[in-house]
């Protein structure tokens, strides 16, 4: 459909974030467009078939939080629901070379090897402590200050290794983790606030063929507001509206804008009084990797591994979708997925990778002896945003922004969490509260 001359709402983006906003302004009758530069939506998910299995080539599961249950209801895909087998609630991290197991129970942190004897004791002190986060506390800081170096090392570590492929040295702890920190803030205590506050259970789903089929539905939804192929090159306010300028050089207007671009795409076409956004994107390499599926299921258990960047710089760790969900398996082999850091290995060469890193590692830490078949790799270079020290303050930067920048609204994952989960969540509120 060819776009308008003005719409109530403009939307920059058609990742997932994007995508739900845009159906949120969808179900509310409201005139707008989704704006994408690429040829297709749906940003980094992306999924395949092949002999079987269900390839994920960005995210690999999906946590089932109210608005996304409620979002794949309203899309009819609660049929095409997978939900993870229950032996995945195991986590392993590596340390020490060695694989060490934790369940999903608070006697874990007592029986995992993972700890010594002083670092466990060392947890049980945390109640006790009367210290406060300070503004711009890295997450190893808070860790570290709460409960000990192994932990801030070892289990902090690991966490952030897998969620940001990022530096627990480096990224802010109110940016990555608040509710850790306004646990600690009402409550004197981290494991108080817990117990005191728990968090909604999470259940890990997939779709039956594959994550692909969200935003492809999402898209396909709100068919007549989707413009792929569309650059936007500049934007500006004039005095009543947001003025757009597109790369074709044709120029349409809003009364709302709102942006889920990524943070380096969207300093590039605003105004000079916009907040520099000064982020870094750490790179991610994933090899999707055959396995044969008994030989897996004989030395391997549970959701996979991560490793703490204190113990590697390389691996970020392994995910075993073969145990995990039924369609990353077949009655003889399996799926298992290798996250690697590729700006820190000798080469970025898929084949070769898997060959003289994952094959002789893998064998080592799980015992695993068949070949490992490499299906196909996705390199990211610009995977997942830094939520370095500052990163709050920056946030407060936009926000004084758009206080005096009305109808513009900044959203995106580096603004919220970087999960699916938190993608739905906070993109279908911000579109419901511009209509409001």
């Amino acid at each position: 459909m060819q776009l308008k001359s003005h719409y109530d709402t403009l939307v920059l983006g058609a990742g997932l974030s994007g995508l739900s906003a845009g159906f949120e302004l969808h179900k509310q009758g409201v005139e707008y467009a989704v704006l994408e530069k690429s040829a297709r939506a749906g940003g980094v998910i992306q999924s395949k078939h092949v002999d079987g299995l269900t390839i994920e080539y960005g995210p690999n599961s999906l946590v089932a939080t109210p608005a996304v249950n409620e979002l794949l209801k309203e899309l009819d895909l609660e049929k095409e629901i997978i939900h993870a087998r229950q032996e995945s609630n195991i986590r392993q991290i590596l340390w020490d070379d060695q694989l060490h197991t934790l369940k999903a129970s608070p006697l874990t942190l007592i029986t995992t090897r993972l700890l010594s004897v002083s670092g466990k004791l060392r947890i049980l002190k945390e109640p006790f402590i009367k210290s406060k986060s300070p503004a711009g506390e890295s997450v190893y800081d808070f860790f570290e200050r709460r409960f000990g170096t192994q932990v801030a090392q070892r289990m902090a570590g690991a966490i952030v290794s897998g969620i940001y492929a990022g530096d627990a040295r480096e990224l802010e702890m109110a940016s990555v983790f608040p509710r850790l920190v306004e646990l600690e803030r009402e409550f004197g205590s981290v494991l108080k606030g817990l117990k005191n506050s728990p968090g909604a259970s999470r259940k890990i789903i997939t779709l039956k063929n594959g994550l692909e089929s969200l935003v492809v539905t999402l898209s396909r939804k709100q068919n007549n507001h989707m413009h792929l192929d569309t650059e936007v090159v500049n934007v500006n306010k004039n005095d009543a509206h947001w003025k757009i300028k597109l790369s074709t050089g044709e120029e349409i207007t809003a009364s709302r804008v709102i942006s889920t671009l990524p943070s380096y795409a969207l300093l590039r076409i605003m105004p000079a009084d916009f907040p520099k956004l000064i982020i870094d994107y750490n790179p991610m390499l994933t090899l999707q990797t055959r396995v044969d599926l008994a030989e897996l299921e004989r030395c391997c258990t549970g959701f996979g591994f991560l490793a703490s960047g204190f113990e590697r710089k390389d691996l970020i760790g392994v995910m075993y979708n073969a145990l995990v969900f039924e369609t990353a398996r077949t009655e003889t082999h399996g799926l298992i997925n290798f996250f690697i850091k590729p700006d820190h290995t000798a080469t970025n060469e898929p084949k070769k990778l898997l060959d003289t890193l994952c094959q002789p590692l893998f064998e080592k830490w799980t015992g695993y002896s068949a070949k490992l078949e490499l299906l196909d790799h996705k390199n990211w270079p610009q995977a997942i945003p830094q939520k370095k020290v500052g990163h709050h303050q920056l946030l407060n930067d936009i926000a004084q922004w758009e206080l005096q920048n009305t109808g513009f609204k900044v959203a995106g994952n580096f603004v919220s969490g970087v999960s699916l989960g938190d993608c739905i969540d906070e993109h279908c509120k911000m579109a419901a509260s511009t209509v409001q």
